[in-house]
């Protein structure tokens, strides 16, 4: 056991750095707030860490990462409050642009197209899972009986929240900083695993590869951003023999997914088990027939 996890030491890192960047995702699409603004707070947070981690220690260069994009977030939820749908997505596109932008043009701080490097890779393999960990339980207890339900009144219908007293304005904004919040860590995590970044890193490239973990696991829970995380990360491993068809691969098992079965292969699973479940119940007993008695009244007497 010990040697598996030395031999798949980094493989497993990219795994609990994939949970977190799919929760991240997760959690806003379940609420209908159309963001990807996590990739952006995901390369904010990482080139903080990177650079405070050569002056002051990791887990304090991580905590400073984590509040400069809780309090960025919380700002341009509040300037995006107004956008719906798809103009939110846009909104929040352009918003990785630019912060893509700054990396590759602030040379003296971001290192410019060449990134930085020779990052202190003091990302253990325990960290990174106790962070995983910290990050399912907090999106599993944020998504519990009352709050799941307020984030699907939240999707469903806003309106509708709002006549049931949900506060849908500070939702949305807490929703929004929390999903950041999580990208943010999930950079963290990054930086200090690999040891070098680059300013393409938190591109669209990684807008993709958050969708692509949610939509093949599901949205309605955070066990869907497992699950796809697992598949985006062994999913080279297992196709390797493709080689250069592998986005091919990836563009058909995402448009299948997509057809045949877009509430993910959580939403599969629970499905069957549902199923299941209806055939071990036994069939309810049918109630006897029963003869209705007719009293005669005074009108039938005297007929």
């Amino acid at each position: 056991m010990i040697e598996f996890l030395q031999q798949n030491d980094l493989l497993l890192k990219t795994l609990m750095m994939y949970i977190v960047l799919g929760l991240s995702v997760q959690v806003v699409l379940r609420a209908g707030v159309f963001s990807l603004a996590s990739a952006g707070f995901w390369g904010i947070s990482a080139y903080t860490t990177a650079i405070l981690t050569k002056l002051i220690p990791w887990p304090l260069a991580i905590l400073i990462g984590l509040l400069i994009c809780a309090a960025a977030s919380g700002l341009l939820a509040l300037l995006l409050t107004r956008l719906r749908g798809l103009y939110l997505g846009m909104g929040t596109i352009a918003f990785n642009l630019l912060v893509v932008a700054v990396a590759l043009n602030w040379t003296p701080v971001t290192g410019g197209p060449s990134g930085i490097f020779g990052i202190p890779m003091v990302m253990s393999l325990p960290t990174s899972i106790g962070l995983a960990v910290l990050a399912v339980a907090s999106v599993a207890l944020w998504q519990s009986r009352s709050g799941g339900r307020f984030a699907d009144a939240l999707r469903t219908d806003e309106p509708l929240a709002m006549s049931l007293g949900i506060d849908t304005f500070k939702l949305r904004i807490a929703t929004f900083m929390f999903s950041a919040v999580l990208g943010a860590l999930s950079g963290s995590m990054s930086a200090l695993s690999y040891g070098v970044l680059g300013p393409n890193d938190s591109g669209f490239s990684l807008v993709v590869m958050g969708l692509t973990i949610v939509v093949l696991g599901g949205t309605s829970s955070w066990v869907g951003a497992v699950i796809g995380a697992f598949i985006v990360t062994m999913l080279p491993r297992w196709i390797g023999f493709v080689r250069e068809w592998t986005d091919v691969v990836y563009g058909l098992l995402i448009i299948i997914m997509v057809i045949f079965a877009p509430q993910g292969i959580w939403g599969i699973i629970q499905q069957l088990w549902h199923r299941v479940r209806q055939r071990k119940l036994p069939d309810a007993p049918v109630a006897p027939a029963t003869t209705t008695i007719r009293v005669p009244t005074k009108r039938d007497q005297r007929s």
